[in-house]
């Protein structure tokens, strides 16, 4: 199946006889041609003057448009396009339309009645609409490929590294750097566009000056002990997990559970059957880690990947990889899971600068020791105080070291 852009003509032009794709400059016409040229195998312009034209096909400017033409004109002009259009299509073929109306009502007709499929995104939007759902469009075309860079990252990380980890294999005799970045996956959580697993937590440690915890104290908090017990006191990663099995299995749900910081022994004693499943469910994870250790405080390199990499996976505009329809995280009582897919609560709308994908290629670099570790912080100096940092919802305030 070939997908084809079809763009129409407008009437801001240039002066100068050009290549067609060149030659009408208005922002909704730029836009458009950058959509289809991002979005389909190839793409037309339908010319009011000159019918079904190829972009690299040189015109001078006219100034004309089916919008002021009769009904009889413009039918002609269809099957004009369509005697054109024809040769270039087979049935099934899938074509994307940008253009209004006049361009779209005697044409369309004629391609579905071949067999293709058509689709008219933009129907019924005003101009404003239009450039506001294709800028859109556009910014979601640049993230995926973001986001594919990252799990391209991922990949050279787990193959560097022997492979992921996973949760209940792992313990204090690995080698574990003293600070770092990690990334937790789930056996049957896969992306949308690939048999990547898609990453369901991203998390950190020492983002506190003066904080003492390592990576290991950190993954173990989460991991529980080696005899099953945990503590979701000390991990809100454990807290949501335990809330959603809860959810699911009304055996396991404990009143006391995610109260207070601290629980004297006979709340313990109730908690632990939940506490167990917590630590069973979270060692069937897997788990891959950066080595990151610059100093710690809230502007360090790993507040720093930590963010962006929350806001490229999640965001303002939502996840791109959706969670599976058995993922335990849609039993969570707490929507923010339920809607991100991710067991992240901070920084899910957070608006991530691309750059920070250099940051994480080379301490992907360092982790396998492919170049030293950086002496100081190596993300740009100000990132901290962009105005559109959103506030953190300072639950791992509970958590602080």
């Amino acid at each position: 199946m070939t997908t084809i852009g079809l763009v129409s003509c407008v009437s801001l032009k240039g002066t100068h006889p050009v290549r067609a794709e060149d030659l009408y400059i208005s922002p909704l016409f730029l836009k458009a041609r950058r959509y289809v040229e991002t979005h389909c195998d190839q793409w037309f312009i339908l010319s009011a003057k000159h019918g079904l034209v190829s972009p690299d096909q040189v015109l001078g400017p006219y100034n004309e448009t089916l919008n002021d033409q009769d009904r009889l004109t413009r039918q002609k002009w269809a099957a004009t396009v369509w005697r054109k259009l024809e040769s270039r299509l087979k049935p099934g073929d899938r074509l994307v339309v940008l253009a209004g109306s006049r361009y779209r009502e005697f044409l369309m007709p004629m391609i579905e009645a071949y067999g293709c499929r058509v689709e008219i995104p933009m129907a019924g939007l005003s101009i404003g609409r239009q450039l506001q759902w294709l800028s859109c469009q556009m910014q979601q075309s640049t993230r995926e490929r973001d986001l594919d860079k990252l799990y391209e990252c991922l990949r050279r990380l787990d193959s560097g590294l022997g492979g992921k980890r996973l949760m209940s294999e792992c313990t204090g005799r690995h080698e574990w750097p003293g600070r770092g970045v990690y990334f937790f996956f789930e056996p049957l959580e896969k992306r949308r566009t690939s048999n990547d697993l898609r990453v369901v937590r991203v998390g950190t440690h020492a983002v506190s000056r003066g904080a003492k915890t390592t990576l290991w104290n950190r993954l173990h908090t989460h991991r529980g002990s080696n005899s099953g017990l945990g503590n979701h006191r000390g991990s809100i990663f454990r807290l949501h997990v335990g809330a959603a099995l809860a959810s699911k299995n009304k055996s396991l749900a404990q009143a006391s559970w995610g109260i207070g910081q601290v629980a004297d022994c006979s709340i313990r004693a109730a908690e632990e059957l939940l506490e167990r499943a917590v630590s069973s469910y979270i060692g069937k994870m897997s788990v891959l880690w950066l080595a990151v250790g610059d100093e710690p405080g809230p502007t360090s390199d790993r507040a720093y990947l930590e963010r962006n990499l929350l806001g490229l996976l999640v965001g303002p505009t939502g996840a791109i990889d959706r969670p599976s329809p058995k993922w335990l995280g849609l039993a969570s009582p707490n929507e923010r899971i339920r809607q991100s897919g991710m067991w992240n609560l901070d920084f899910l709308e957070y608006s991530y600068s691309p750059e920070f994908l250099s940051i994480l290629a080379e301490y992907v670099a360092v982790t396998l020791e492919e170049c030293p570790s950086p002496k100081v912080s190596i993300a740009p100096e100000s990132w901290y105080r962009r105005p559109n940092r959103p506030d953190q919802l300072n639950q791992l305030k509970l958590f602080e070291d």
